[in-house]
């Protein structure tokens, strides 16, 4: 039956991330974690330690304590890393509402965009006095933190002050004493999902999960045989993942670009100045990349690994990643918000055909593919990824329906993915269970469409969505982005469908042409629902009421 659990011979971990910070910071001092290109600082674990229990310190303050949630707005600035471990030494929640702290806003290009952004939002905070804010939409934010000099004078305070008044040897002590009472089961970082089904969701994660699926994660250095000292480009602060990784590799720092969303050509610029060994993309950065028109501008000979995360790999971007940096190890991770590190795999054993490997299971995972039913299919027969283990989620918060969804009463998350599990444990992926096309009596999942259409040799990226039909209830509809200076039209695209042998319930009815596909709120994925209504728009189809 389509069961399998991934090794247990290594023992996980009960730690937090505030004591883990004080270790590393005891043995390796000096040692560089991180490279903020927007600033060029290069902070050491003394660095973050240091600013963590001043900071820490003077959010207790202001009145945060364990289970309060602290939020911030930034870009890639060096006081992310900070808040991050000094809410962890407090107990309390990365991302929320009581404690909201703001500095260069993503799309406003100068910090003084501040003030008067922040104005907007929150228009009581020009009367307010520090730290007693009242505002009936956000009930439980009490107090707002810019960074930033305050010149208006409005009821905030500034990260300076903040940490001024961690300065108290008293209160440094207190948070020393409360991060040695905290629990690593504890929720932590609330994550918000891609939302590709709908609106993101949000997933309280545990430190014990977050923990040591961090730590399990770092051994895809030994796995792409990278060394242990370099730089590695991680160009997504906002992941679980990213802060504290250089805490499980000391020695290996980490180089944040200026940008929240870098392009392209910012990524392959940082690369070759910082000699990076590593990078972690996301897969349609990572197709960007890959095609940008620049890409022979820039060295990129110092890579040996790219890890790849957010969706599946195709068989074709392989290909074209073999081609262009032949040095390097390309690894292809399994995993969500509401569970990290499912599974993941070196690329080159990505078959070819239907769906895409995503490879075993990692330490302490359980997994079983289920029919709509609920009932665990046969080896090498199509069901729903579900999986069970230490990273899962604790809940949505605020809404227990959708926990409830989601959750089944033995502890099973349903991912939605639709797979295939094999003899020797690999799993395939074919997609989302909520994108399969209906047409006719027949289910066409699109991934079995779109791979060989990415074969075209016009062809950038491909997606497929359904579209609504009288006859057949649901029509397949290609949406293609094609090669810089290329073009194409229907016709050629339907003869390619037919020289490749592409079967005749897989063929899609519609082909449509565009520059760029929309992205999910988060950006990481392609929103099939706007493409969707997209191609219906062009295709001028109306969906039967």
């Amino acid at each position: 039956m389509s069961y399998s659990r991934g090794p247990t011979n290594e023992p996980l971990v009960e730690m937090t991330f505030g004591q883990h910070l004080d270790d590393v910071a005891a043995r390796w001092p000096d040692t560089e974690a991180y490279v903020f290109k927007k600033t060029g600082s290069r902070i050491t674990f003394a660095n973050i330690q240091e600013k963590a229990n001043r900071l820490a310190a003077g959010l207790k303050a202001i009145g945060t304590g364990r289970g309060d949630v602290v939020a911030w707005l930034t870009g890639h600035r060096e006081e992310w890393i900070y808040l991050y471990f000094a809410v962890a030494k407090l107990g309390a929640i990365a991302a929320g509402v009581k404690v909201l702290v703001m500095g260069d806003i993503p799309g406003v290009e100068q910090t003084d965009g501040t003030i008067p952004y922040l104005c907007k939002l929150f228009p009581e905070v020009k009367t307010a006095k520090r730290g007693m804010l009242q505002i009936e939409r956000s009930p439980k934010l009490t107090s707002i933190i810019i960074l930033g000099d305050n010149k208006e004078g409005i009821g905030a305070y500034t990260l300076d002050e903040v940490q001024m008044m961690g300065n108290d040897e008293k209160l440094i002590a207190e948070v020393t004493t409360l991060q040695n009472q905290l629990s690593c089961h504890d929720t932590f970082l609330l994550g918000f999902s891609s939302g590709s089904t709908g609106q993101p969701k949000c997933a309280e994660l545990g430190t014990y999960g977050l923990y040591n699926a961090t730590r399990m994660a770092t051994r895809i250095l030994t796995v792409l045989r990278i060394p242990s000292e370099g730089s590695s480009l991680y160009p997504y602060l906002s992941s679980p993942y990213a802060v504290a990784f250089p805490l499980f590799l000391p020695g290996f720092r980490f180089v944040i670009p200026v940008s929240t969303s870098p392009s392209s050509v910012e990524i392959m610029k940082t690369v070759q100045e910082e000699r990076c060994l590593a990078i972690w993309l996301f897969v349609k950065d990572f197709h960007d990349l890959l095609h940008d028109p620049h890409l022979g501008d820039y060295d990129l000979s110092s890579l040996r690994g790219v890890n790849i995360g957010g969706n599946v790999l195709s068989t074709s971007l392989l290909d074209r990643a073999t081609e262009v940096l032949p040095k390097a190890k390309v690894r292809v991770g399994y995993g969500m918000t509401e569970f990290l590190g499912v599974a993941s795999t070196i690329a080159d054993v990505v078959g070819e055909g239907k769906g895409a490997t995503v490879g075993k299971l990692a330490p302490h995972v359980e997994m079983q593919l289920v029919d709509k039913d609920g009932r665990v299919v046969p080896l090498g027969q199509e069901g729903e990824v579900c999986v069970r283990g230490f990273s899962m989620f604790k809940r949505y918060r605020g809404d227990e329906e959708k926990t409830a969804k989601a959750m089944t009463a033995d502890g099973w998350y349903k991912t939605g993915d639709l797979g295939v599990l094999d003899e020797q444990g690999v799993l395939k992926l074919y997609g989302r269970i909520s994108d399969m096309i209906i047409r006719n009596a027949y289910n066409v999942h699109p991934s079995v469409v779109e791979a060989p259409l990415a074969k075209h040799p016009k062809v950038q990226d491909v997606r497929v969505v359904s579209v609504p039909d009288p006859a057949s209830v649901e029509e397949i509809c290609a949406c293609i982005i094609l090669k810089e200076g290329q073009s194409a039209d229907s016709d050629e695209m339907k003869t390619f469908c037919v020289e490749i042998g592409m079967v005749p319930t897989d063929m899609p009815g519609y082909f449509i042409f565009l520059d760029t596909f929309p992205t999910t709120s988060t950006l990481q994925k392609v929103d099939r629902k706007k493409l969707q209504l997209i191609a219906m728009e062009k295709l001028c189809l109306m969906e039967e009421a």
